[in-house]
């Protein structure tokens, strides 16, 4: 009989980037210095959110390889206790979210029960995509910039369920999934 694992999930958006400039490609755009403000003010509501639930910070922290996600991860890193980090190739602006939820849902258990809170850090529209993948009762949210999603994520069975989105403008608020 399988175990069960479920995990909390945050899925969230890089920060604001600077613009492509002509011949540059997307994957190298760093963050401007509003997307790391923005990325500060979302770490700092999820080092918040661990806190309150007792829990010493993230087991794993997954992230696309392109500049302005790897800059956001490190700013993640720097104010919240990260185990570990991994670059997947699967989660970039064109990713396909169903293989990387079939990702997950092998290398997760294999982690062993330790893993409990797992961040992943990528793009638009790749995030909101994943949203619904993993929670087929939730349209795609539309995410802001250095936006955050909350989802358990019940690895055995592939099934997320969204759980709230936490953004970063100065009048934000938190929105709360519907109950299902």
């Amino acid at each position: 009989m399988s175990k069960r694992v479920t995990i909390i999930l945050y899925i969230m958006r890089h920060g604001d980037a600077e613009p492509a400039q002509a011949l540059s490609a997307d994957a190298i755009r760093p963050l401007s210095d509003e997307g790391e403000a923005e990325v500060v003010r979302s770490t700092e509501w999820l080092a918040q959110e661990l806190s309150a639930a007792d829990a010493p910070g993230l087991d794993l922290l997954i992230c696309s390889p392109y500049v302005r996600a790897r800059q956001t991860a490190a700013i993640v890193e720097s104010k919240i206790n990260v185990d570990r980090q991994l670059q997947n190739n699967d989660v970039t602006p064109d990713g396909n979210p169903a293989v990387f939820a079939d990702w997950l849902c092998t290398q997760l258990p294999q982690q062993g029960e330790s893993i409990q809170r797992v961040a992943v850090v990528s793009h638009m529209p790749f995030v909101s995509y994943l949203v619904a993948e993993l929670d087929p009762a939730s349209q795609p949210v539309l995410f802001q910039t250095a936006g955050i999603a909350e989802m358990t994520f019940d690895c055995v069975n592939a099934r997320g369920r969204f759980q709230r989105m936490a953004g970063t403008e100065p009048d934000w608020r938190e929105l709360t999934g519907d109950s299902k």
